[in-house]
């Protein structure tokens, strides 16, 4: 028998609102791991918010696709 995979949870709101504290929280709480979603993003993304230019929606594909 394999082990039941722990439930995801997505802890969401506006920026500055605490996610990652709580999100890190809950972790820890269930001793599962953290993943914060914004570490998701390609480079290219990174530099581009960096750089103060909105994402498209190309830009995104890469790292919904790696938050799912």
């Amino acid at each position: 028998m394999s082990e039941p995979t722990p439930p995801r949870v997505v802890v969401m709101g506006v920026s500055g609102a605490g996610k990652t504290t709580i999100g890190a929280l809950l972790a820890d709480a269930a001793g599962v791991p953290f993943v914060d979603a914004d570490g998701l993003h390609p480079l290219g993304n990174v530099r581009k918010m960096a750089a103060g230019t909105p994402l498209e929606d190309a830009d995104r594909w890469p790292w919904l696709d790696a938050v799912g």
